[in-house]
């Protein structure tokens, strides 16, 4: 009997961002490299592809797309370069930028359309104003333009906070009262493991 696999296949891509040495994790499923229109997904703050992994498994739209996802530095299995422990993680626009259109190149993508969600979602409207010419097409999910801090969290950074856990507790009142159970849980479990940028 052949095993059950998914379609999506996760490779590692090393490349320079901003001149500095990377390491992304990235997944893909769909038509191979030169068919298809390649269809990048940014997930959000605190996340990882995971996000994706449903869109990436259907046939509907792997028919026509090459789904990319890849995790931001410092996120999901995506390490963050080197010297990282001497540095405080700021999650920039211009560093976010620079992450999306390195990788576009390097992965020789012909005019991807972008699509993100949340912080991912704030970005693709960057995109739209400074790089439009480069994409295809742009999509913002629960995007905004700006986003008025509404909690401290100073009291985060305690040895007895499972961060992780407040993330998930925060995503949770995000999710629909009408989700499924598992995909609910799925959701929140991959929060719960979630790079610095939430908080």
């Amino acid at each position: 009997m052949a095993p059950a696999l998914d379609t999506m296949i996760g490779r590692y891509l090393r490349l320079e961002i901003d001149g500095i040495a990377h390491r992304l994790y990235f997944e893909e499923a769909g038509p191979e490299t030169g068919e298809g229109i390649p269809l990048v997904c940014l997930h959000t703050a605190g996340a990882d592809n995971r996000q994706f992994r449903h869109l990436m498994a259907d046939p509907e739209i792997t028919s026509r797309f090459r789904v990319l996802a890849f995790d931001m530095p410092w996120h999901g299995k995506s390490t963050p370069p080197d010297g990282w422990e001497r540095e405080e993680y700021r999650l920039t626009t211009a560093s976010y930028t620079a992450a999306i259109r390195t990788f576009c190149r390097a992965m020789d993508l012909d005019r991807p359309v972008v699509m993100g969600c949340s912080i991912g979602g704030r970005i693709v409207l960057n995109l739209a104003i400074e790089h439009a010419t480069e994409f295809r097409a742009l999509i913002a999910l629960e995007a905004a333009d700006f986003q008025q801090p509404w909690y401290d969290t100073a009291w985060l950074h305690r040895p007895d906070v499972h961060g992780g856990e407040v993330c998930a507790a925060l995503i949770s009142g995000l999710i629909a009262p009408q989700s499924p159970p598992a995909s609910r849980h799925e959701t929140l479990w991959m929060y719960m493991q979630g790079g610095p940028g939430v908080f």
